[in-house]
């Protein structure tokens, strides 16, 4: 298949927006098969994703798109009401074209979609009876509530209940459908706009449409805006008013930026100690300071999109789990206009997935289970993102079982994991952090969705990779909340220097809890391992980096000494220097045993390393084990 490069990538950039889009209208359209705002959304992107499709030549996805266009037509027109087993089988036939464009982006020509879909697609373009391979779903109204958006999706299980998924979207939108005639008309223009441009084929990717002028006269008119699934003349100036960069581009500029923070740094270092008095050097020094600072926030929202963007897929996700697993679950969406950076978006991906499907296995239990339990048989599953200062925290909440910290000790030691010895050191936060080991699983049998023993470790591996950790949270019988927390952008990292003896290190401030003195009669040691006592009620691990990192260990009461309360424990230093904001440079040695993120440039022109606590820690562990 020969074709330009750039209109192939557009295009495949362009329909996975319109298939994500798609996705989501198909669940709203669940709960109101009639709705005709949805149905012409839906529609459009398919007939759009058929038009570039066949000016690219792929013909295969022509024909699945249009044996889709045939299903939508008739729905559209009322001629059929959309039910369970239709959708099932559009959303199965979004996951093929899905293939075909992994295909395409690989550069091969797309394979046929599976003919038993097909037929089952044409089945119900027919008007022919279709079952579902899901539970059938019996069709609610959606309660009507001034403030979120809501989305009943019931399918009936058996005659003992039913079960099912309930969407809601804290402060979404709330617009009314906009009116058939305008619907129609918009749809007719859409067509008229793409046969006159390209031809009967269409164009590739999202056209932008001129509004007809009876449209926009009854847009202005009217008091509500239109709906969202109808394209509006405010997302048609938006779309006139952004363009599509390459994020390899987007890179470049915040290397080059960080590059320009280092020099920010040596610059300001190099004044301060050259030219103290040189009040017109310092105020331009400081002038420098603030445009570089503005510039760095510029480029860095460049990279920042929505969380909307990372949690689009867990409708159809906890939609598709919850018929598979027999139980009725609503599903809370909040904070989806959280920015975060686009790196940290698409690592988060498939670990958040992992977490909201081990919810649904492992945490909330059958609507007989809840009942019997005392609870709601529907179950609750919260996913929510919060904005906190140069953080981002995503918080997956469930009101399910909870977690047992001894259980998950018994299943560790059956497993061989952890020995005997270690597991009577550990404590109740310890026993949680265990589920997190390679190969660890409580789940008696393996299902589809989770108990393989694997996932929770990837999950955390990729929470680390971002500089961010993951933490547990649990009661039993009431549920469980697992929270990463992750830095909103990676280019720049804030460190804090500290000092042991002569060299300089550096820690990420995003894991300094405080800074303190160390009294020796704070440390005690408790089955073989040395721990600080901090505050009336707190004990952590007693960490001497002159120790791990050196080989000497620092004396308390001779050694000048400073605490540093991370997560981890407290850590014992020379002397803490001060915060800076830096560029994390890789280091040229094995990934596997190094204790570092990588290496920095201090003001004063020093090459500094970063410790990396969690490996670090990892370390000290398995050298306590042996």
């Amino acid at each position: 298949m020969a074709m330009d490069n750039d209109i192939l990538q557009e295009f495949i950039a362009e329909s996975r927006e319109l298939l994500a889009d798609a996705q989501a209208q198909l669940l709203r359209l669940e709960a109101t098969p009639t709705d005709t705002g949805v149905l012409g959304a839906i529609f459009r992107a398919f007939h759009t994703l058929k038009g570039g499709a066949g000016f690219l030549e792929a013909q295969h996805m022509v024909e699945w798109c249009h044996h889709l266009e045939d299903l939508l037509d008739k729905l559209r027109a009322h001629q059929l009401t959309a039910n369970s087993g239709m959708i099932d089988a559009i959303l199965r036939s979004t996951d093929v074209i899905e293939r075909m464009l992994d295909e395409m982006a690989q550069g091969e020509n797309p394979q046929p979609g599976p003919a038993e879909l097909g037929a089952l697609v044409q089945a119900c373009a027919r008007g022919e009876q279709t079952t579902s391979s899901q539970p059938k779903f019996v069709e609610h109204e959606a309660p009507q509530q001034a403030e979120t958006e809501h989305t009943w999706l019931e399918p009936r299980a058996d005659v003992t209940g039913q079960i099912g998924l309930y969407v809601e979207k804290k402060q979404a939108s709330t617009a009314p459908v906009a009116e058939t005639q305008d619907a129609d008309a918009l749809e007719a223009l859409f067509d008229q706009t793409l046969d006159s441009l390209y031809g009967k084929g269409g164009a590739p990717g999202i056209v932008t449409l001129p509004m007809a002028p009876a449209t926009a006269q009854h847009t202005a008119a009217s008091s509500t805006p239109p709906a969202p699934a109808t394209q509006s003349v405010e997302s048609q100036s938006r779309e006139d008013t952004t363009i599509r960069v390459d994020s390899a581009r987007l890179d470049q500029a915040m290397n080059q930026v960080g590059e320009l923070v280092l020099l920010r740094n040596r610059l300001s270092a190099a004044v301060a100690r050259l030219h103290q008095g040189d009040e017109a050097l310092v105020r331009m020094v400081r002038e420098t300071d603030l445009a570089v600072n503005d510039l760095q926030s510029t480029v860095m929202r460049l990279r920042m999109q929505p969380c909307k963007r990372l949690f689009q897929s867990l409708p159809r996700v906890v939609r598709d789990a919850s018929r598979n697993l027999s139980k009725k679950v609503r599903l809370e969406l909040e904070g989806e206009d959280v920015e975060i950076d686009k790196t940290v978006i698409d690592a988060l991906s498939g670990p958040l997935i992992h977490l909201v499907r081990n919810a649904l296995d492992h945490g909330l239990e059958t609507p007989r289970v809840r009942q019997t339990a005392g609870k709601s048989e529907e179950g609750t599953l919260k996913v929510v993102a919060i904005h906190l200062g140069d953080k981002v925290q995503i918080l997956v909440v469930d009101d399910g079982r909870g977690m047992s910290p001894h259980k998950i000790m018994q299943s560790a030691l059956g497993k061989g994991i952890i020995s005997a010895a270690d597991a009577a050191r550990l404590s109740e936060r310890e026993m949680l952090d265990l589920i997190f080991l390679p190969g660890f699983s409580t789940k008696e049998q393996v299902s589809e969705l989770s108990g393989r023993g694997v996932g929770m470790d990837v999950v955390r591996s990729a929470v680390q990779q971002l500089r961010g950790r993951v933490d547990i949270a649990t009661r039993p019988n009431q549920g469980t909340t697992m929270t990463l927390e992750l830095p909103l952008t990676l280019a720049v990292l804030p460190v804090l220097y500290f000092k042991l003896r002569r060299e300089t290190y550096a820690l990420p401030v995003s894991v300094v809890d405080n800074l303190m003195e160390v009294d020796p009669e704070q440390v005690h040691s408790i089955s073989g391992r040395l721990m600080a006592q901090v505050g009336q009620d707190r004990i952590v691990p007693y960490v001497d980096l002159g120790l791990q990192l050196q080989g000497v260990p620092l004396r308390l009461g001779r050694d000048p000494c400073e605490g540093i309360l991370t997560e981890q424990g407290l850590l014992i230093v020379s002397e803490a220097v001060g915060t800076e904001d830096s560029v994390v440079k890789p280091l040229d040695i094995s990934a596997q045993s190094s204790w570092y993120q990588g290496a920095t440039i201090s003001g004063s022109g020093d090459v500094v390393l970063i410790l990396d606590m969690q490996s670090l820690t990892r370390a000290m562990r398995t050298a306590q084990a042996a």
